[in-house]
């Protein structure tokens, strides 16, 4: 078995998975599999990942004729893969030659460690190519909380795509049907790990997200109030279910705002936003 596994959901991604397949063949760490979940493509895909598997043991490509959602189609791939450390990755994303070296090292230095991430390269390549990188927290306290905390409001979606103790991603997929929205669910998943100050940091390697798909990235305003509302109850059940001191349960409480106001939508203008919805909806029946 390899050290470690790596799920790759894809459906469509002809234009841009074998860059991808290339930039995990040619990682500087070689003991890895990617399991390939292939949610029935229409455009070439199944063909280029069928070649790419012919050519490296490495690589399983499953064809599958139903297409299921997009959520489903990353559980069949992280179901494919019993590796101890395990990541996922997106079919257009990409990663510099050590990535997954410095993640490797990060989690074995790091016993304690459930989840290990990197800097985060963000391309947009539509309407026009912007690029941005965004760091790892630096000067972390010492302190529990405020580690915690620095962590909390310094984390980056694609952390999601970092490398995980095959043990804990049942706990990062654990509450998402309970969430029940696509909307910052990464940043959901990353919560348990997080909350257990065991996110281990690697300078090692950036991590590439490419945004290629055109996508809507935002709800309805009641939508994305009701996201909101949801997301503070499962991750204040989280809290309550670990040890805090007074003055810990406090800060943790207090940054959960902060992060939330970041992370998943900002309190007052999503509140405003809601309620001129409501009022256009109740006019509109007039």
């Amino acid at each position: 078995m390899a050290r470690v596994g790596i799920g790759l959901p894809t459906y469509n991604g002809a234009d841009f998975i074998a860059e991808c397949l290339a930039c995990l063949r040619d990682q500087t760490f070689e003991d890895f599999e990617v399991f390939i979940s292939d949610n029935g493509s229409t455009d070439g895909t199944s063909d280029i990942c069928a070649d790419f598997a012919k050519t490296d043991a490495r690589f399983r490509h499953v064809f599958y004729r139903e297409t299921v959602s997009a959520t489903e189609n990353f559980h069949r791939a992280h179901a494919m893969s019993s590796a101890p450390y395990f990541c996922w990755r997106a079919d257009d994303d990409l990663a510099d030659p050590n990535h997954i070296s410095g993640l490797v090292a990060a989690l074995d230095r790091e016993p304690h460690a459930s989840l290990a991430v990197s800097p985060v390269l963000r391309i947009v390549e539509l309407p026009e190519r912007i690029e941005r990188l965004y760091g790892l927290p630096s000067q972390l306290s010492g302190e529990r909380a405020l580690r915690i905390r620095d962590i909390l409001l310094g984390c980056h979606p694609s952390w999601f795509y970092g490398l995980w103790r095959r043990e804990a991603t049942s706990m990062a997929l654990r509450r998402l049907p309970d969430y029940g929205f696509a909307w910052a669910a990464d940043h959901l998943a990353l919560l348990p790990a997080i909350f257990d100050n065991a996110v281990a940091l690697s300078p090692e390697g950036r991590f590439i997200q490419r945004i290629k798909r055109k996508a809507d990235y935002h709800l309805p305003p009641l939508d994305m109030l009701e996201a909101r509302r949801r997301y503070k109850r499962i991750a204040l059940e989280m809290i309550a279910e670990r040890q805090w001191s007074a003055a810990e349960l406090k800060a943790m409480k207090r940054a959960l705002e902060l992060h939330m106001d970041r992370r998943v939508a900002p309190w007052f203008k999503t509140h405003k936003r809601a309620l001129r919805q409501k009022l256009r909806s109740v006019l509109s029946l007039r």
